[in-house]
């Protein structure tokens, strides 16, 4: 049985040209490259925009909410964000408050008019040409026309209306003449419905400008009323927010500051007044604030509320805070009805700047978030309910997230609209919100949309933006479209507007499934198991993707859609072959309905346990190893014929049974486990149901016991070396096989090449291996190249030169006796005389090399006093081959030669000429045959 009911959400749609749509608002350009789009609930953030300003902008679109273009007040962007043609040039300014205001031209559906405010800057009314701001020149408020029609529909800039000057000055007045306007422009509908009123204020004056069919209306409605904004204290004095109400009765203005003194700082004001939008009149000014820095102004969009952004402080852009105002007090409480508002934090001082308040179609709004001192800018916040008092508001000031790529900021400023964008409409729809203009149907239903019936009032019905024939407060609807309602009370008013966008959407056909499930769950084979009710979805729906279930026990629960079954993703059946009723809905509206019957059916079927092994080789021997589970699949379906099986496998029965958190690996938990770790194996059919579900249990093998790796040296003058593969002592080598790198299969082989050998050890029993590697390093015998001896002195050394593949060390053998042998080459402290030296490879390459060397030296002194101990003195280590041509001479300290000797001289005895010499310090030269000149003194003592 098929079945619908009605249901209700938000929506836009296209209306008559002469009133005014909430879809005109519903694309926002600001800041930098900044912008969202209320085309879609919540509202997206767009990342198309090219617009770059401080402060002020705007934004068009159609009635459907299709972007028409914007600009900063400079620069108009058609819809492809193209410059539109002639769309340069504009006299606005980035950093003015308001600098660009669009009104579409009433009865017309191409043409828009752009008002443009310049920032009225001191620099540009100070006669000096040294201090300019732009272009030098303070162009006050000017507006040019758009036709949409123009350049294949993407618009364009008449060039005979553009930058047409406003007056809203004291011509008479120089100083007001050389800033002409404040920064702060609104708009609202008139009272005649067909006509717009455009706003501004300077010093003391508010400026009413009419814009009609015909045109913008050049004269102005002036109301000189309430407080005087000192032009001395311009430019700061100029900047701040004016709004108009959506119902267009009352203006709030927020006043940054009231300085007497140019670009100076005073403290500011929010002023309220009433508007009347039959005549352009403003009265009544009362005062609500007066301190700090008030910048953005916005009424909630009944007009009970107002709101206010203030800046701390005479100077602002530091902190600030949010104040709410209750308009339905009388008019002398309203100030007092000043709460400040809270975050979301808790908070009611915010640490940024203050920023533009904004209205948006949704009746939420919006805060201009721009932290001025760290240039941060990332959010817009918003007001959520803003026709709640203070105490329920909730203001997030981090609702959305402009800047998604990091090149987008909000600044100070939020487009402006002409307010009746947003005034409530009437409702045709029986849902008690007259904002709530979605209407959800089924196919096949009969709406109808009402309005109470007023006497002596006019109904006209439009469809589609086409008039229908009805003239009844009712309409009865059968088909998708936009209806609007406009009731003409005849008593001079504007029509009451009432929306519907009706939707017709399919009722579904579902299709009745079956779901066979394995019966593994608690206790087996009494057919009470787990399913996944979900996994019927695409034969339930027909594979619709607009379509959704829901399950029910019985069809009188699946009829009302209570109570519905809360856990289809893990439903434990009742019985075998149970019914469940399910609820195909089209998620276009849930109440369009179709209702069917799920089977639970318990298969029969099973597949086989099995034992799965696998070698603890992942590089850790620790008894814990990951299995690869596909290796159990044959054996799982072992004696088992049924075709296209597929095995998944999973950590528990649950997950098994619900086909949840598939697994392809798994890593034992107990360790060098023997069974005692399993996992389950599910087998399903080409349609999906469950075959049969079996244990896998993991057994973990160790690998073979092998001793560490090694290295071995190879002497270059050895023919090669013995490796073994490195079996413990105690191990039995017939248990295992072994593979070298070279191919060899025995336990040991000769290693005839330096280089890296490996040995795959593999148990016989387990058919585990494991891998050993030895390095084969070569080595030498040394080289003696040379020996540096220094000689001659108190502290002789000598170093070994020695070259090979070797790692050597060194020693030397004096008077027979062998030094330690030392690491370093240079050997110290040896006594003059013939001694040999030694080197020896550290890896056992021999023999040992050695050679035999002498260290020269010389007595300090003798004595020939004829006891036959000594009684001469020469030098002491001269080898043989230093013997010839080998010269040594003696002198006394006046340099007299008094002796010469060769090498192989038995010495001198201390006599010159025959005769003894005194006892004295005498000097000596020797010449060695290799080129060596060694020099020094001794002492003769008798």
């Amino acid at each position: 049985m098929r079945y619908h009911h009605i249901a209700y959400s938000i929506l836009f749609f296209l209306i008559h040209s002469s009133v005014l749509s909430q879809g005109e608002a519903n694309n926002w350009y600001f800041g930098q490259n900044a912008g969202i789009s209320f085309n879609t609930t919540p509202p997206t953030v767009l990342t198309d925009g090219v617009i770059n300003t401080l402060e002020g902008c705007a934004s068009i679109s159609d009635p459907n909410g299709n972007l028409q273009f914007y600009t900063d007040g400079i620069t108009i962007w058609d819809r492809f964000h193209n410059i539109m043609q002639n769309g340069e040039e504009l006299k606005g300014d980035s950093s003015s408050t308001s600098s660009a205001l669009i009104v579409p031209l009433p009865n017309s559906t191409t043409t828009y008019v752009v008002f443009t405010v310049d920032e009225p800057h001191h620099d540009n009314a100070d006669a000096d040409d040294t201090t300019i701001d732009g272009d030098g020149v303070n162009n006050g408020l000017m507006y040019s026309v758009v036709d949409m029609s123009m350049n294949g529909g993407n618009g364009a800039v008449l060039s005979n209306q553009k930058n047409i000057p406003l007056i809203t000055y004291n011509t008479s007045n120089s100083l007001e003449t050389a800033y002409k306007c404040s920064e702060k422009i609104t708009a609202v509908k008139s009272n005649d419905c067909n006509a717009f009123w455009v706003i501004t204020h300077f010093i003391d004056t508010f400026y009413a400008f009419k814009v009609d069919e015909t045109g913008v209306n050049n004269t102005p409605v002036s109301s000189q009323t309430g407080v005087q904004v000192p032009v001395s204290g311009y430019r700061r004095n100029a900047l701040g927010y004016i709004k108009a109400a959506p119902k267009g009765d009352k203006l709030a203005v927020a006043h940054y500051g009231f300085a007497t003194a140019t670009a100076e700082n005073g403290p500011g004001k929010v002023l309220l007044y009433d508007f009347d939008n039959s005549t352009g009149i403003v009265t009544n000014e009362t005062e609500l604030f007066n301190s700090d820095s008030p910048y953005g102004i916005e009424f909630s969009q009944s007009g009970k509320y107002l709101y206010a952004n203030i800046g701390e402080g005479i100077e602002g852009n530091i902190n600030s805070f949010l104040l709410q105002y209750d308009l339905s007090v009388p008019r002398n409480q309203i100030a007092a009805s000043a709460t400040r508002i809270t975050n979301t934090s808790g908070q009611d001082l915010f640490n940024y700047s203050e920023g533009a308040l904004q209205l948006g179609p949704d009746g939420k709004i919006y805060v201009a978030i721009i932290n001025l001192e760290t240039a941060e800018g990332d959010y817009l916040g918003v007001i959520q309910n803003p026709e709640e008092p203070a105490n329920n508001l909730n203001f997030d000031q981090t609702a959305i997230l402009i800047n998604t790529d990091g090149i987008r900021r909000v600044t100070l400023g939020l487009p402006p609209f002409v307010q009746s964008i947003f005034e409530q409409n009437i409702g045709i729809i029986s849902n008690g919100d007259p904002d709530n203009i979605n209407l959800l149907l089924c196919q096949g239903d009969t709406y109808q949309l009402s309005y109470q019936n007023i006497i002596g009032a006019t109904y006209t019905w439009y469809r589609n933006d086409i008039l229908l024939s009805s003239n009844t407060s009712f309409l009865d609807i059968t088909t998708t479209a936009n209806y609007r309602l406009e009731i003409d009370l005849n008593d001079g008013s504007c029509p009451l507007i009432g929306l519907a966008n009706a939707t017709f959407v399919e009722i579904p056909i579902a299709t009745p499934a079956i779901i066979t499930q394995c019966d593994g769950y608690q206790n087996l084979e009494d057919n009470i198991t787990l399913f996944d009710l979900r996994v019927a979805n695409e034969e339930l729906t027909s594979g619709n993707s607009e379509y959704s279930t829901q399950f029910f026990l019985d069809p009188t629960s699946a009829l009302s859609g209570t109570p519905e079954i809360n856990n289809p993703e893990a439903f434990i059946n009742s019985q075998n072959n149970q019914e469940i009723y399910v609820r195909v809905y089209n998620t276009n509206n849930p109440n369009c309905f179709d209702i069917t019957t799920l089977t639970l059916e318990i298969s029969t079927t099973t597949i086989n346990d099995v034992q799965l092994s696998s070698c603890d080789d992942d590089g850790i021997e620790d008894g814990y190893t990951n299995f690869d589970l596909s290796d159990a699949n044959s054996e799982l379906l072992l004696g088992i014929t049924d075709p296209g099986l597929t095995i998944s496998y999973y950590e528990n029965i649950e997950n098994a049974l619900l086909s949840k958190n598939t697994i392809e690996t798994y890593t034992n938990t107990t360790q060098n486990s023997q069974g005692d770790d399993f996992i389950y194996a599910k087998a399903e059919g080409t349609n999906g149901d469950c075959f049969g579900i079996g244990k896998i249990y993991l057994f973990v093998k160790p690998l073979p016991e092998v001793l560490e790796d090694s290295s071995y040296f190879l002497c270059q003058n050895e023919e090669s070396i013995e490796i073994e593969a490195g079996l413990p002592n105690d191990s039995n080598p017939n248990d295992f096989t072994f593979l070298w790198s070279t191919n060899e299969t025995s336990q040991t082989i000769f290693a005839n090449q330096t280089g890296v050998y490996s040995i795959k050890i593999t148990s016989i029993k387990t058919g585990c291996s494991k891998t050993r590697m030895i390095d084969i390093i070569p080595s030498s015998i040394a080289t003696i190249a040379s020996v540096d001896i220094r000689d001659g002195s108190t502290n002789n050394t000598i170093t070994i030169n020695a070259e090979g593949l070797g790692d050597y060390e060194y020693t030397i053998s004096i008077d027979g006796r062998i030094r330690s042998y030392q690491d370093t080459p240079t050997l110290t402290e040896i006594p003059p005389g013939f001694h040999t030296i030694y080197v020896r490879d550290k890896n056992g390459c021999t023999p040992v090399v050695t050679k035999e060397i002498s260290v020269i030296g010389f007595k300090n002194y003798f004595t020939p006093n004829g006891d036959t101990y000594n009684e001469t003195w020469n030098i002491i280590g001269i080898s043989k081959e230093m013997i010839s041509n080998s010269l040594i001479y003696i002198f006394d300290r006046y340099g007299k030669l008094l002796k010469q000797l060769s090498a192989n001289d038995i010495g001198w005895d201390g006599t010159y000429n025959g005769k003894q010499v005194p006892s004295s310090q005498y000097w000596f030269r020797v010449e060695l045959m290799d080129g060596r000149i060694l020099t020094g003194s001794f002492s003769l003592i008798r």
